[in-house]
C-alpha cells in the first residue's frame, strides 16, 4: 500500500514539474515575440521625436533656399529701378542740351539781326564821281543764285524768315532789309518777295 501511494505521488511530482517548465517556457516565448513585435514597430513608425527633427531639419534646408530667391528677387528689382533712373537722367540730359542748342540758336539769330538793323540800309551818301550811282547800284543787286531760304515761320501776324546770302545767315521779318542789298516785301508760306536796291523785285520760293 505504502508502495503504491509512493508511486502516485512520484508521479504527481514528476506531472508537476512538467507543468511548471512548459508554463515558464511559453511565458519566455511570449516575451521574445512581444519583444521583436516591439523592435519591428519602432523599426516601422520611427518615434515622434525622430519625425519632428526631421521635419525640423527640413524646413532648416528650405529655409536659406527661401532667403535666396528673396534676395535675388531684391537684387533684381534694384537693377531693374536703377536702370530706369539711369534712362531717366539720360533723357533729361538730352532735353538740357537740346535746350542749350536752341538758346545759343535764338541768341547767335538775334546778334544777327541787331547787326543787320545796325548797317546801313542803301540809303548812304552817293559818290560825287561821274557814273558813280549807277555803278554802285548794280554791284548791289543780288542774283537768285547766291540766295537760299533755310526756314519761314508763320504763324498769325508773326512772319519770320532765315536766309543763307553768299554762305551767311540773316534772320529777317516782313519789311527788314538783309545786307543792305534785300528788303522783305512780304512773307508767305510758299516763298519771300524781296526789293532790291534798283527797285526790282526778286521772288523767291521755299523749294529753291
Amino acid at each position: 500500500m505504502r508502495r503504491l501511494l509512493f508511486l502516485v505521488l512520484f508521479f504527481m511530482a514528476v506531472a508537476g514539474f512538467k507543468y511548471v517548465y512548459c508554463e515558464d517556457n511559453i511565458l519566455a516565448v511570449d516575451v521574445v515575440n512581444n519583444k521583436q513585435k516591439a523592435l519591428t514597430q519602432e523599426n516601422k513608425f520611427p518615434s515622434k521625436d525622430e519625425n519632428s527633427v526631421k521635419a525640423e531639419a527640413l524646413a532648416e534646408e528650405v529655409k536659406p533656399l527661401d532667403d535666396s530667391e528673396q534676395d535675388f528677387e531684391k537684387i533684381k528689382a534694384y537693377r531693374e529701378a536703377l536702370e530706369n533712373k539711369q534712362n531717366e537722367l539720360e533723357v533729361i540730359k538730352l532735353d538740357l542740351e537740346k535746350s542749350d542748342l536752341m538758346l545759343k540758336k535764338r541768341q547767335a539769330e538775334k546778334e544777327i539781326f541787331e547787326i543787320d538793323k545796325s548797317l546801313p540800309q542803301g540809303k548812304a551818301e552817293v559818290s560825287s564821281l561821274p557814273g558813280s550811282s549807277a555803278q554802285g547800284v548794280k554791284d548791289s543787286l543780288v542774283d537768285a543764285s547766291d540766295i537760299k531760304i533755310q526756314l519761314l515761320l508763320i504763324a498769325g501776324d508773326l512772319k519770320e524768315g532765315q536766309v543763307i546770302l553768299k554762305n551767311a545767315p540773316y534772320s529777317f521779318k516782313e519789311g527788314d532789309t538783309i545786307a543792305s542789298k534785300l528788303t522783305a516785301e512780304k512773307i508767305e508760306s510758299s516763298g519771300v518777295i524781296f526789293k532790291q536796291p534798283d527797285g526790282s523785285i526778286l521772288k523767291l520760293n521755299f523749294i529753291n
